[in-house]
């Protein structure tokens, strides 16, 4: 971390009133607003001949730093994993008989090296071609720590904070995974029917609706109506149980549900289509307004796409800012 700070503050130092341009420029550069290419070039506009080499060394010293945190992450997981199989094989050690000892044979001074070779062991040398960075638009997964770590710490010195705990990013990244859940939750039942247990809590998705005409769907299931007196009763673990119905009584309600169940209808496959309407019906998914704002308007996005002319004004500008970039390397 005392690495990270000597470079920001000596890029700051360099910068001086343009440091609040640096940072948007680089959080347009995380966000995928622009490339890795119009950032180097925004930066030597800042900076001077002399002082670019503090650009390139602040962003070595942030993808370090990343790199870092994000494998110390994963060694303390592989501890623990360590200690847990260690516990268990002292447990198997116990029950295990006694082994017979093994005979001992005398060494001979008979000449039994053999010399190996040298090249089996040579590292293979490959030209590797530069990746760009994987974003999570374009891999189509979730954040990974080191990701989250490098735009953490572009928002915190956007601010003027100058660290950031550790604890952070697994807050955020269990925050994103629980409102992914709620997202595909609502977008799944304004699809398929749904059981709710209590009145509030769903569950059992994609189940058929039954028709009401048939049976009192308050008669199908009576356990998930009313809860126990054991729901209220916690566990050394934290955790509440709950009592379970029986097989007869599940396979008696799961009967009856088939039974009076109507024709299931062919769904298509989920679409933008349906993510814009649970956005729309159920706006307290994303509890923001800022962020529920720009989810519908990305989501609206998706549902255009370019046609032939703009496709190739695309390809004249990257042509245009690769030339760009040759020229400045030529410099």
């Amino acid at each position: 971390m005392n690495d990270l700070k000597i470079a920001k503050r000596n890029l700051s130092d360099a910068l001086g009133d343009n440091i609040k341009l640096y940072w948007a420029n680089m959080k347009l550069w995380y966000r995928q607003k622009i490339t890795k290419e119009e950032f180097d070039l925004e930066a030597r506009r800042l900076l001077s001949d002399d002082n670019i080499h503090l650009h390139n060394e602040f962003l070595v010293t942030v993808l370090t730093r990343c790199q870092i945190l994000s494998s110390e992450s994963s060694e303390a997981s592989k501890v623990k994993s360590s200690s847990l199989s260690s516990s268990t094989e002292k447990l198997t050690k116990k029950s295990k008989p006694p082994k017979k000892k093994k005979v001992l044979v005398r060494p001979t001074f008979e000449n039994r090296f053999v010399p190996s070779d040298a090249m089996l062991k040579a590292p293979a040398v490959a030209m590797q071609v530069e990746e760009s960075l994987d974003f999570c638009a374009r891999s189509l997964f979730l954040p990974d720590p080191a990701m989250l770590h490098g735009r953490v710490f572009v928002t915190a010195w956007e601010w003027g904070i100058d660290n950031v705990s550790g604890a952070t990013i697994p807050l955020i990244m269990h925050s994103v995974q629980h409102v992914l859940k709620n997202v595909i939750s609502a977008v799944i039942s304004r699809r398929s029917g749904y059981s709710v247990r209590e009145g509030k809590f769903k569950h059992n998705m994609g189940v058929f609706m039954q028709l009401p005409s048939l049976r009192n769907q308050s008669r199908d299931r009576p356990h998930l109506e009313k809860s126990s007196s054991s729901t209220n009763m916690e566990t050394p673990s934290g955790q509440y149980s709950v009592t379970r119905p029986d097989s007869e009584t599940s396979e008696q309600c799961a009967v009856m549900q088939q039974a009076t169940s109507g024709i299931p209808p062919t769904q298509k496959p989920v679409s933008t289509y349906d993510l814009l309407d649970a956005l729309q019906v159920h706006p307290g998914v994303l509890a923001s307004h800022t962020v529920s704002c720009a989810a519908v308007e990305r989501t609206i996005v998706r549902l255009w796409h370019p046609d032939r002319d703009e496709l190739h004004q695309d390809d004249i500008q990257r042509q245009r800012v690769a030339q760009q970039q040759e020229e400045l390397m030529v410099l």
